[in-house]
C-alpha cells in the first residue's frame, strides 16, 4: 500500500533532495518522468553495493516512473551519475568514504555528496556494516519515502515527476553501535515476517547485531560443555540445594571452572581471528551455586525486586577472573555478560572491572511507564543510579529492554514520552546501543519501533517532529486529530500514578479514565470525518479498530467489576473479533496471542478464561451465585502489625476505616507517596454480606477474585477460617465456607493481607470482586 505524501520540511528531519528543474539543482536524476542519470557501481562492486543500486533503481522507478540504468564504472556513461558504493570513480573525486573495522565497532557511517554532475552514495561495508545501503535509504527518505511499519501497509512513497539533488556534502555516523529490535515469541511470526522486519530495520538504519557473540540466557554452558567435562570435572558445575551438581551453571568459586572457561574462550578466539566477542550468561531466572564456598561469598544484598539475593558479587568475581586471564592473550576482544535478574546491581567487592568486560544491562524490574530518573517514580530513579554506575565502571554497556514493557492483553503501550527523554540520556552516558525484545504486534506498539529506530541513529531528533511527519504522511487531512490522539494516550500514561513492569496486570481504568476516553472518542471521530484519500481512510480505519479494541477491554473490566461476568466474556469475544477484522488488512497489526502462551497471565485469552470461570460458578455449569460481595469495602493499613491484638476483624471503630475499591490493588488508589513508593506491610479489608436461609447445610465457596499478597488471613464472624503463607498474585483464591456462615442474617468478613517490601511487583490487596457461590453437585 503506497500513498502520495508531501515533501514538507520537518524539524528534526533532513530532507536532502529538492524537486525542481535542472537549473535549480546540481544533479538531476529524473525530469518529466524520464531518466536523466545513470546508477554506477564499481567494476569490483560488493554484493551490498549491487543490492543498494538495485534498491535505488527500484524505488526511483516506483516514485517517478523513470527507470535509471545501472552500469559498471568502466562502461561509458553520459550525463549525471549516481555512484553507489566504493569504486575507483569515487576515489577519483577525492571523497573519503567511511571504512574499517575494529573491536570498538565505531567505524560505521556513510557519505552523501555531490561533486559536479555526480552524486555519491557510499558507506562502510567492512565486516557486517551496511553503510552503502543506509546511504541509499537516506537519499530516498529525503525524497519523501517512509517505512513506518514493515511491509506494504507501512510504506509511504511520494509521486514525483522530477527529482533533482542540490549541492550536498554530508557524512553520517550513528549515535549508537547496536540498534536492534527483534521478535520474541509472545506474538505470532508468520512466514516471511522476519525478512520484512530485517528490511524495515535496514530502511530505518537499524541493525540486527549479526556477527557478534551475545550473552543469551544459559550461554554459560558454552564455557564448559557438559558433554566434554561433566563426567571428568563434576566439581566445576554449580551445586543444587540438594547437593547435586547441575549441568546448566558453573561453580563460581572453583579455580578449575575459571581456568577451563578462560581456555575455552581463548581457544575460540584462536580459531576465529575475526571474532570480536564471546558472550556468556547464566540461565534465565535466579541461578545460584549452593556449595559452601559460593554461599559464603555472597554478601546477602536484598531488596527492590532486583533478584534476591543478589548474585552480582559472586558472578562478576568469576567473570573478572576469566576476563583477566583472557586479556593477557587477547586484549582487543570483548567478554560480554548480562546484568539481568539477580545480577542487575554492580558488584561491591571486585574493585575496578577488567577493561575487556562488556555488560548487557537488562533491568526488567523497573517501571516502563516513566522516563529514566523521573522524580515521580522511584523505580526509574533507581534505574538511573544503577545504570550511571555501570557506565562509569565500564566502557562497553548496552541495553536489553522490552517493548511492549507491560502485560500481554493487547492494549497500546505508549512509550514516546520515555523515548524522547531517555535516548539523549543514553547517548550522553556513552552506551553502545540496544537489543530490544519486541513483538510482531505493530499497533500495540504503534510508533515506538519507528521512533526507536530513528533515535538509535540520531538521538537528538525531535520526537514531536517525527510524530507530526508520520501523521501528515500516513493520515493526510486527518493528521491533526490523529497527532492529538497519539499525545493524549502518551500523556495519560505519563501522568498516571501507575507503575508497570513487563508481564504485569495494568489497571487501565486508572489510566484511561472517562475523561481521557471521551477526548480520544472525539479525536477519533474527527479523524474519521477528515480522511481524504483511500490510503488515509484505510489507515484511520486500522487506528479505529485499535481504539474499539481498547474500549472493549475497558468495558470488559467494567463488566467484571460490576459482577457481570458473562458480559465480560462477551467483550473479550468482541476484542477477538476485532483482531480478526484487522488481520484481513495485516495480521501483524493487532494479532491473536500464539497458542503456546494463551494461558499466560495477562493475555486476553487468560482474562477471558478467568471471567468465563466466574460465569460458570455464578449461574453456569459449576454453580449458582449466592451473594456478590460489595465492590466497596472498608480498609485500614496496619504498619505496626497490631491489628490482630486489637481484633480489627470485629465490627467497630468505623471512623478508623476508609472505603476502598476491591477491584484494584491499593497502590493504584493512592496508597503511595509522590515518588511512587507504595505502602507495603499488613492491611485489612472488611465487609458484611447476607446469606439466604435456604443455603443452610449446602456447600458454599467464597472466591476472592484476586489477591496480591505474601500472607493471607480470613476471619468470618470473628473466627479465623483461612490462612496461607503462599504468594498470591493474579489468580482467584477459593475458600470453603460450608457450615460456617449464618444463614438468614448478616455475616462479617475480614481479610488481612501481608505484602513484602516494594519491588518489581509493588502492589497489594484485593483486585477483583469477591463472591459467594454454591457448587453444583456432580450430574446436576
Amino acid at each position: 500500500m503506497t500513498s502520495t505524501a508531501s515533501c514538507l520540511a520537518v524539524a528534526g528531519l533532513v530532507l536532502v533532495l529538492s524537486i525542481g528543474s535542472r537549473a535549480e539543482a546540481d544533479v538531476l536524476l529524473v525530469e518529466g518522468g524520464k531518466p536523466r542519470a545513470t546508477i554506477v557501481v564499481g567494476d569490483e562492486a560488493t554484493d551490498q553495493a549491487r543490492e543498494a543500486a538495485s534498491a535505488l533503481q527500484t524505488y526511483i522507478e516506483r516514485i517517478s516512473g523513470a527507470h535509471l540504468p545501472v552500469q559498471s564504472e568502466s562502461e561509458a556513461v553520459e550525463g549525471n551519475r549516481v555512484l553507489v558504493g566504493h569504486s575507483h570513480a569515487v576515489d577519483a573525486l577525492g571523497i573519503t568514504v567511511p571504512s574499517g573495522f575494529t573491536h570498538q565497532l565505531n567505524e560505521e557511517g556513510y557519505v552523501v555528496k555531490t561533486v559536479g554532475d555526480a552524486l555519491v552514495l557510499a558507506g562502510n561495508e567492512d565486516w557486517h556494516y551496511r553503510g552503502t545501503m543506509y546511504a541509499v535509504y537516506d537519499l530516498l527518505e529525503g525524497l519523501g519515502c517512509r517505512w513506518f511499519f514493515p511491509g506494504d501497509y507501512g510504506e509511504v512513497l511520494p509521486k514525483l515527476d522530477t527529482v533533482a539533488v542540490d549541492d550536498m556534502d554530508r557524512v553520517e555516523r550513528p549515535d549508537f553501535r547496536f540498534r536492534n529490535i527483534w521478535y520474541s515469541g509472545w506474538m505470532p511470526v508468520r512466514e516471511g515476517e522476519q525478512q520484512l522486519l530485517r528490511d524495515w530495520l535496514e530502511r530505518n538504519r537499524a541493525s540486527s547485531l549479526s556477527g557478534l557473540s551475545l550473552p543469551g540466557d544459559g550461554s554459560v554452558k558454552r564455557l564448559a560443555p557438559a558433554d566434554k567435562y561433566f563426567e571428568t570435572h563434576p566439581h566445576i558445575y554449580a551445586m543444587s540445594p540438594e547437593g547435586e551438581r547441575v549441568k546448566d551453571m558453573l561453580c563460581m568459586t572453583e579455580p578449575d571452572a575459571v581456568r577451563i572457561a578462560a581456555e575455552t574462550i581463548k581457544e575460540a578466539f584462536r580459531n576465529d581471528p575475526n571474532a570480536i566477542s564471546f558472550g556468556f550468561a547464566p540461565p534465565d531466572g535466579h541461578p545460584l551455586c549452593h556449595c559452601e564456598r559460593c554461599m559464603a561469598a555472597m554478601p546477602g544484598f536484598m531488596g527492590k525486586g532486583l533478584g534476591d539475593p543478589s548474585l552480582s558479587d559472586l558472578w562478576f568475581s568469576f567473570v573478572q577472573k576469566v576476563a583477566q586471564e583472557v586479556y593477557k592473550e587477547f586484549p582487543d576482544r570483548w567478554l560480554w555478560t548480562n546484568g539481568y535478574a539477580n545480577r542487575v546491581r554492580l558488584p561491591e567487592s571486585t574493585g575496578p572491572l577488567s577493561p575487556n568486560i562488556g555488560i548487557q544491562s537488562a533491568m526488567i524490574s523497573a517501571c516502563t511507564f516513566h522516563r529514566v530518573g523521573d522524580e515521580r517514580c522511584w523505580q526509574r530513579q533507581l534505574y538511573k543510579q544503577i545504570f550511571d554506575r555501570w557506565t562509569d565502571a565500564l566502557d562497553c554497556v548496552f541495553i536489553y529492554d522490552y517493548d511492549p514493557g507491560k502485560g500481554l492483553e493487547g492494549l497500546p503501550f505508549p512509550a514516546l514520552h520515555c523515548l524522547k527523554h531517555d535516548m539523549p540520556y543514553f547517548k550522553e552516558r556513552g552506551i553502545w546501543g540496544f537489543w530490544t525484545e519486541g513483538n510482531n504486534s505493530w499497533m500495540f506498539t504503534h510508533l515506538n519501533y519507528y521512533v526507536r529506530a530513528r533515535l538509535m541513529w540520531d538521538a537528538d531528533q525531535s520526537v514531536d517532529a517525527l510524530v507530526r511527519d508520520y501523521c501528515e504522511r500516513f493520515y493526510g487531512a486527518a493528521a491533526r486529530p490523529v497527532e492529538r490522539y497519539i499525545w493524549t494516550l502518551e500523556n495519560a500514561v505519563d501522568d498516571a500514578g501507575v507503575h508497570e513492569t513487563w508481564g504485569r496486570l495494568t489497571p487501565w481504568k486508572h489510566i484511561l479514565t472517562d475523561k481521557v476516553v471521551d477526548k480520544l472518542d472525539d479525536l477519533m471521530a474527527k479523524a474519521q470525518r477528515k480522511t481524504d484519500s483511500p490510503d488515509a481512510k484505510l489507515h484511520v480505519k486500522v487506528l479505529g479498530y485499535v481504539h474499539k479494541h481498547m474500549k472493549a477491554f475497558l468495558a470488559l473490566q467494567e463488566a467484571a467489576d460490576e459482577g457481570d461476568f458473562t458480559g465480560a466474556v462477551g467483550w473479550a469475544d468482541l476484542m477477538l473479533a476485532i483482531r480478526d477484522e484487522t488481520a484481513k488488512i495485516d495480521p501483524a497489526l493487532l494479532p491473536h496471542t500464539p497458542e503456546w502462551c494463551r494461558t499466560s497471565k495477562t493475555t486476553l485469552e487468560w482474562h477471558r478464561a478467568i471471567y468465563e470461570g466466574f460465569a460458570a460458578r455464578t449461574g453456569g455449569t459449576e454453580g449458582e451465585l449466592v451473594a456478590l460481595l460489595p465492590k466497596m469495602w472498608e480498609f485500614r493499613t496496619d504498619p505496626e502489625d497490631i491489628g490482630t491484638f486489637y481484633q480489627w476483624y470485629l465490627p467497630g471503630d468505623e471512623d478508623q476505616w476508609k472505603p476502598i475499591d476491591t477491584t484494584t490493588y491499593w497502590q493504584a488508589q493512592g496508597y503511595q507517596d509522590s515518588r511512587g513508593w507504595g505502602y507495603a506491610g499488613k492491611a485489612w479489608y472488611r465487609t458484611s454480606f447476607a446469606v439466604p436461609e435456604d443455603t443452610a447445610n449446602k456447600p458454599l465457596t467464597l472466591t476472592l477474585g484476586g489477591v496480591y499478597s505474601s500472607g493471607l488471613w480470613v476471619w468470618l464472624n470473628g473466627v479465623l477460617i483461612h490462612h496461607s503463607d503462599a504468594h498470591h498474585s493474579r489468580n482467584p483464591v477459593d475458600i470453603d465456607l460450608t457450615g460456617k456462615v449464618r444463614c438468614g442474617e448478616d455475616n462479617h468478613l475480614a481479610i488481612l493481607v501481608g505484602t513484602e517490601s516494594p519491588g518489581r511487583n509493588e502492589r497489594g490487596g484485593l483486585h477483583r470482586r469477591a463472591l459467594l457461590w454454591q457448587p453444583r453437585e456432580k450430574g446436576e
